[in-house]
């Protein structure tokens, strides 16, 4: 079976993403607060989604999967409160003794949309309630502040000018609505 024209990207961004996870997690003490009773319990991370991107049939899975959304993940809560990848190796992961989010993945303009107006995708959450609990409250409370990441980098005065470049971009996103008739490629197609 040939592999997949964007397989190599997993083992080369879940790593980050989980550091990135951890730094965030790090940066609230009540979040790995919360965690540290769980140590040793899993979190695994599926993808579903309905959208079938419109792709050359040579990026298309062979075996017609949805080869494209992201692998199954799974993490094991260390007892500092913050999460470890586990390495599947491309073998399926057996059951874990923890949680599953299934997160449903659509359009990926629509996703981006509803990121960067505050919403999250639709998240299925099966397993143990005291973690799910844990979960939920995670997901809900957590937050990146890139602004301040930035500005220990680069100082205040950088961080504060792409705060305000990410605010003009987000106002502009929420204001657009595809297929309005305000919207340009509505009016143009309209005249025809």
């Amino acid at each position: 079976m040939r592999s997949h024209p964007f397989s190599w990207l997993g083992p080369v961004v879940l790593p980050r993403l989980t550091l990135l996870l951890n730094h965030v997690v790090s940066s609230e003490p009540i979040a790995s607060g919360k965690l540290q009773p769980h140590a040793g319990r899993t979190i695994d991370l599926r993808w579903t989604s309905t959208f079938s991107p419109p792709l050359p049939r040579f990026l298309l899975p062979a075996d017609g999967s949805q080869g494209l959304l992201p692998p199954p993940m799974r993490f094991v809560i260390t007892p500092a409160g913050l999460f470890e990848l586990v390495e599947s190796g491309g073998a399926p992961l057996p059951p874990g003794d923890g949680l599953t989010l299934t997160i449903e993945l659509g359009n990926p303009f629509t996703l981006g949309r509803q990121l960067l107006t505050g919403q999250r995708p639709e998240v299925r959450i099966e397993g143990d309630a005291a973690l799910a609990e844990v979960a939920s409250w995670l997901m809900n409370h957590l937050r990146w502040d890139v602004q301040d990441d930035v500005a220990r980098l680069l100082g205040n005065a950088p961080a504060e000018w792409l705060r305000a470049i990410g605010d003009t971009v987000r106002q502009a996103v929420q204001r657009w609505r595809p297929g309005q008739a305000g919207d340009a490629g509505a009016a143009s197609a309209s005249r025809r």
